[in-house]
């Protein structure tokens, strides 16, 4: 069987870009107690993925995604002691996908293969605008990206560079995106990640959110174009918003979205295994006791379908109408088929039958309506 390992480092360099609500705690990495809390934090983690090595004694790791927070605030010695403790205590697939998080301001050639050489072969890096005023319009912390600097990180050999953006960001105009996103699709990245932007709650960002209405438009707009020139320059658009080329997909993410089974630690890291969900706690009480701060989340089978939902509808091709009967125990009712027809007579969703199954999926027009889609079927469930 195989499992995937999420890894979770929950520091920021000093402060959180305004429109990020994941878990992480700012840090000064210039300070004297910077070195001490991550070494406290790694001997930590490692000790966590030792403890439980055994009940993973039955399962190949595939793949491992390294997230934060900013993970890039760490050096390559860190995640070679991080790496090695894995190797040591799991069991590796041989064409394991190992991936990482690295913020702008941290890259540079020489950083990328050092981690290159303890194991790292997929690198993520936070590009998000090339912008200046859609940079300081989202408060984004780490220095604005240059094209040098992808065009770089795109030519490093046996890597997949992989490079996210944020679409929709108020002050910036139609063209000047269309420019930049040409200027990163002209080095070839073998996956572009776009994100439309979203205002969290209690996140700084959500005090400037403009008219509704029209930021809306904006968006939609401006994605509707991102589709079109990605997809035109050979990039197979596999989930609302993840465009890879061929055979480049995040095969960790692809977990995720198909209930796969992966197991995460560290503070705030969650895990889905042996069919049990866990999530760890914040990183004061995992510094106490990691090994007690891992909870159980229980969940009713309805909270389950709607997971199933909002995960397997993001993705391009849809599901198997039987694999969310099974994945889920969620019985068949007339409720829910009435809903599903009611929306395909909308044009929202498409059914299809593939070797004899029927399949579901959002249309074009449902990918721009997938939270109305996902509100009406989780009423029915």
């Amino acid at each position: 069987m195989k499992l995937g390992i999420y890894i979770h480092i929950p520091f920021c360099n000093k402060d959180k870009c305004d429109y990020c609500d994941f878990y992480s705690i700012p840090v000064h990495t210039d300070s004297k107690d910077w070195q001490k809390m991550i070494a406290n934090y790694l001997a930590l983690l490692t000790a966590e993925i030792v403890y439980h090595s055994e009940e993973c004694s039955d399962y190949v790791i595939d793949t491992i995604y390294i997230g934060g927070g900013t993970p890039s605030l760490l050096q390559s010695y860190h995640y070679e002691i991080i790496l090695n403790i894995i190797k040591k205590y799991y069991a590796i697939a041989p064409e394991i996908e190992i991936t990482l998080e690295c913020n702008p301001e941290h890259y540079s050639l020489q950083y990328i293969k050092e981690l290159q050489s303890v194991g790292i072969n997929r690198f993520v890096l936070g590009v998000q605008t090339l912008d200046k005023k859609a940079h300081e319009y989202i408060g984004r912390k780490p220095k604005l990206s240059s094209k040098e600097i992808i065009e770089e990180f795109c030519s490093i050999p046996d890597i997949i560079a992989c490079i996210d953006i944020i679409v929709g960001i108020p002050k910036q105009s139609v063209s000047n995106f269309i420019n930049s996103l040409n200027t990163i699709i002209q080095y070839t990245p073998k996956h572009i990640s776009a994100y439309i932007l979203t205002f969290e709650k209690n996140t700084p960002l959500s005090s400037r959110i403009p008219q509704w209405k029209k930021l809306l438009n904006f968006q939609r707009a401006l994605f509707e174009k991102t589709i079109t020139i990605l997809t035109s320059s050979g990039y197979h658009h596999y989930e609302i918003s993840n465009f890879a080329l061929p055979q480049f997909e995040s095969r960790h993410n692809f977990k995720y979205w198909n209930f796969d089974e992966y197991i995460g630690f560290g503070a705030g890291a969650h895990s889905f295994y042996k069919n049990r969900r866990y999530y760890n706690s914040n990183l004061n009480d995992y510094l106490n006791n990691p090994f007690e701060s891992r909870t159980e989340d229980i969940r009713t089978t309805k909270d389950v379908a709607i997971e199933f939902l909002m995960n397997k509808l993001r993705l391009i091709d849809g599901f198997l109408l039987n694999e969310f009967y099974l994945k889920t125990n969620y019985l068949p009712s007339s409720s829910f088929r009435n809903t599903v027809e009611q929306l395909i007579v909308k044009g929202l969703l498409q059914s299809d039958i593939i070797n004899g199954q029927e399949n579901l999926r959002c249309t074009h027009e449902g990918l721009f309506m997938l939270d109305s889609i996902l509100f009406e079927l989780m009423s029915s469930l």
